[in-house]
Formats: structure tokens, sequence, C-alpha cells
């Protein structure tokens, strides 16, 4: 009996040490995961990868963000702050040599806004795009139709203030992707200016001009991606119109 008894009180102790080493080993893993997150023995925080509130500033080798020393933050994703804005009623529409703008069109370069400035901050510009610092990955602009976002806007155009657009996805057409990357790059301190033109396939379209690196940009959107073309821009066919910062400037 006495036997028995021991044999039971030696198995509920192992059984309970057992338990407690189980136990320490999951405090120990959660520990290290909350402040050692390279390690990444457990996805706490789920999806693509951690969220981090503030950039981690990657070297710049060649004009270009050098991400071999730290393959570990191509997962890590920005937490952008919880900007408040709406979207701005365009005033008086402008139809000038075929394009048609708003008639305080350059109040919509506005490099002092605070969603703006925070990509500014965030973001590296290079020879072939704009880069996010804290992992060197291109920042995504997506096209998308104002019939589509705005469902047939009454004037056939609308023109999305930078701080809603980017604070919203960076979704929209040509314009609104134009004012918005004119704005960021000010913000840098980059003169820019946003230039309507013509195609050569006829189509209407706006585009960025600025000087980088010794040499004249266009960064220009399309229903696909942004591609940035030095020195010229073989797709434009006509100028019509230049807006910057100071006024509107057509082109006759």
């Amino acid at each position: 009996m006495e036997l028995n008894y021991l044999k039971t009180v030696c198995f509920e102790k192992r059984v309970l040490i057992n338990h407690i080493n189980l136990i320490e080993i999951i405090m120990i893993v959660i520990i290290i995961q909350l402040y050692l997150p390279q390690f990444h023995l457990l996805d706490l925080k789920g999806g693509s990868g951690e969220v981090i509130g503030y950039p981690t500033i990657l070297g710049i080798v060649n004009n270009s963000l050098s991400i071999d020393d730290y393959p570990e933050n191509m997962d890590i994703l920005i937490e952008m702050p919880e900007f408040e804005t709406e979207l701005r009623l365009m005033g008086k529409l402008n139809w000038n040599n075929h394009i048609l703008y708003p008639k305080d069109a350059s109040s919509y370069i506005i490099p002092e806004n605070e969603v703006v400035t925070w990509y500014a901050e965030n973001t590296v510009l290079t020879d072939d795009a704009l880069l996010w610092k804290h992992n060197g990955s291109a920042v995504v602009f997506n096209y998308q139709t104002d019939d589509n976002l705005f469902n047939y806007p009454q004037d056939g155009d609308m023109w999305q203030n930078p701080d809603y657009y980017l604070a919203n996805g960076g979704i929209g057409d040509c314009e609104d992707f134009s004012v918005a990357f004119a704005s960021i790059l000010e913000a840098k301190g980059i003169s820019a200016e946003v230039v309507g033109v013509t195609l050569i396939n006829d189509r209407l379209h706006w585009v960025v001009r600025y000087y980088f690196n010794d040499q004249i940009n266009y960064a220009d959107i399309n229903r696909n991606n942004v591609i940035i073309l030095q020195n010229s821009n073989p797709t434009i066919d006509e100028e019509w119109v230049v807006i910057d910062i100071d006024g509107i400037h057509p082109i006759k």
C-alpha cells in the first residue's frame, strides 16, 4: 500500500515538474520574441512581418539603398500614423490647351503638409525609384480611374489632394499621383513641376518633371506601375501646361 502511494506521489511530482519546465520554455520563447524579434521564433503579430513605428535607416551605396547586410528588414512593414484627411472639393475648372485642371491647381502641391512630410522623411529618392528607408522596397502607387473611385464624377475629373491620396493608399489616376509625388519631392528640397501633356497615342496625361543628380527626370504613372525616366520621356508628344508650387504656366 505504501509502495503504491509513493509511486503515485513520485509520478505526480514528475508530471508537475514537466509542466513547470514547459511553461518556463514557453515564457522564454515569448520574451525572446518580444525583445529580440529578429529571431522570429513565434510570429506573434501575424501577417508578412513585424510592424515598426520608426524606420531602420539603411546605408546608401551608389545612390541606391544597400540591403545586403540587412536581409531581415525586407519583411518589415512601417506603421503609418493615423492622419485625419478629407477629400478636397474641386473649385472652378479651367480648360487650357486641351488640358482640364482646377484654376487653383498649384495649391495642390503641399510640401509642408504633415502626411507629405512623413512620406518625405521615411523615403529616399534614387535614380530609379522612390524607396522606403526601412527596407529598401519601392513606394507603391496604384492606378485607378476617377470613374471607378468616385463613380463618374460630375465634371468628368477629380483631383485628390496629396494628403488624402497618400493617407488612403496612394490610389488614383495620373494627376493624383503627380501632385502627390511633386509634393514629396518639394518636401525633400527637390524642385518639381507637374506637366500636362499629350502622349504619342493622343491620350492626355500628367507627369512630374524634376532635376535630380545633374539630369532631368520624369516620374510617370501608368496602369501598372511608376516609371522614372532620365533626360526625356519618349511617350510625350506635346506639353500644354506646367504647374508648380508658384503657379500655373500654360505653354503656347
